[in-house]
């Protein structure tokens, strides 16, 4: 493992985070905000107030591009750096958040904390944020917790449903999940780099104070997937592969697909935190 990677596996292992910088090229990064762009410009009004809080949630099969992305050299180069040579994808969104917009609310996206390993350092499921556009606390940057996906925090038994609608549609700005949070800290971002962090991890982000749309493409993927508990395995391994896209992106995307053959149970979901997390 390169040094500077290896230092970055400790803050990941750590802290839940860490910055990749310049991994998307320019040449891609035109290409993807172009795609982002047109499919942005496809989706009802109604789509957008449903999701003022995070601007907008659109699935990235919506373009078979995005297959590109998903199984770009550079981010899997990246990954196998940081120790993971054999990561699985398992979803992905374009989240953008127009101008004058509200920020979004603090959250965790975990989903297995009825197993032990969801209570030791190892990355479970990480999302890695794609940022089209130089990003700071003024136009929508990402805020998060460090230490947040192995310690307890008071927002873990404060927070409402992240799933609740009033949420997404950011009703009540004065409500906990839209507030300042102890040892929160900014992550601003330069156009083409990449946070990855552990789901596990309590995020948010800043509203969008300019004048200027704020994209981020995020991308969902299990690192280690060949060495997860059975059960968890066995309940990724369930999920549909995307019918919509062709059979060329299929291919492209078939090292990449989460595969299970043992006879384990799936795995019951539980976003909630035990109280193995103190």
């Amino acid at each position: 493992m390169p040094a500077n990677y290896r230092d970055k596996r400790d803050q990941l292992d750590r802290d839940g985070f860490c910055l990749l910088e310049g991994i998307i090229e320019d040449d891609m990064l035109a290409r993807l905000r172009a795609v982002t762009d047109g499919v942005l410009a496809r989706q009802e009004a109604a789509h957008f107030a449903r999701q003022r809080a995070q601007g907008s949630l659109i699935r990235v099969t919506e373009d078979p591009f995005m297959a590109r992305l998903i199984a770009y050299p550079p981010i899997l180069e990246a990954l196998a750096a940081l120790g993971f040579a054999d990561p699985k994808w398992g979803s992905g969104f374009i989240i953008s958040k127009p101008p004058k917009s509200p920020p979004l609310f603090w959250h965790q996206d975990a989903r297995f904390w009825n197993d032990p390993i969801s209570y030791t350092p190892r990355t479970i499921q990480c999302f890695l944020m794609i940022y089209l556009v130089d990003t700071t606390r003024h136009n929508g940057c990402l805020r998060l917790i460090p230490g947040s996906h192995l310690k307890r925090h008071r927002l873990h038994d404060a927070l409402p449903d992240a799933h609740e609608e009033d949420l997404s549609r950011a009703d009540d700005l004065a409500n906990l999940a839209f507030q300042r949070a102890e040892g929160e800290v900014d992550v601003p971002v330069k156009a083409g780099d990449v946070v990855m962090g552990s789901a596990r991890l309590l995020h948010a982000a800043h509203g969008n104070q300019s004048d200027k749309r704020r994209t981020n493409i995020t991308l969902w993927y299990y690192p280690d997937f060949a060495k997860l508990p059975e059960p968890i395995q066995a309940y990724l391994a369930d999920t549909d592969w995307p019918a919509e896209w062709r059979n060329e992106n299929r291919e492209l995307l078939a090292p990449l697909r989460p595969v299970y053959a043992g006879d384990a149970a799936p795995i019951a979901l539980n976003r909630t935190p035990g109280s193995q997390l103190r």
